[in-house]
């Protein structure tokens, strides 16, 4: 009698392991020492190095961040790669990017001429001029 086999779901809502790879599929949250993602996709995750090519994750917090053709929202990394990639905020204290898109960049050292819409010079002068505004309009209707 044959033995039948049982795919594999295509998503897992946890994954705890110390090597995970992902193939067109996806996970809730993953945790492990090494992620790497294929055509998939992960809410979050926590590691040490994770490879992202053609997929995306919600937040990734790792030492070494790889995005390849793919999209994150939220990168805390130690070390972000990003390659013809797109990410929402990028908190490093390395950036290596390529032909990339990056909403909010915060970083040490920058590497590349990624696309950003928001740097850490240009959010500190938007954030203190909110600061100017809500003080003027406070004084404003305080009398």
């Amino acid at each position: 009698m044959p033995k039948e086999q049982i795919p594999a779901e295509p998503f897992q809502e946890e994954v705890n392991a110390e090597v995970v790879n992902i193939s067109q599929g996806g996970a809730g949250h993953v945790d492990a020492d090494t992620v790497s993602i294929r055509q998939g996709g992960a809410q979050t995750i926590s590691s040490a190095s994770a490879d992202i090519t053609q997929g995306g994750a919600f937040f990734v917090d790792t030492e070494h961040a790889t995005v390849n053709q793919s999209g994150a929202a939220v990168v805390v990394a130690e070390e972000a790669t990003i390659e013809n990639g797109v990410a929402g905020l990028v908190v490093a204290s390395t950036v290596n990017a390529k032909d990339s898109k990056i909403g909010l960049l915060l970083a040490g050292t920058v590497e590349g001429r990624p696309d950003v819409a928001v740097d850490a010079r240009v959010a500190a002068i938007i954030g203190a001029s909110a600061v100017l505004m809500l003080f003027i309009l406070r004084r404003l209707f305080r009398s």
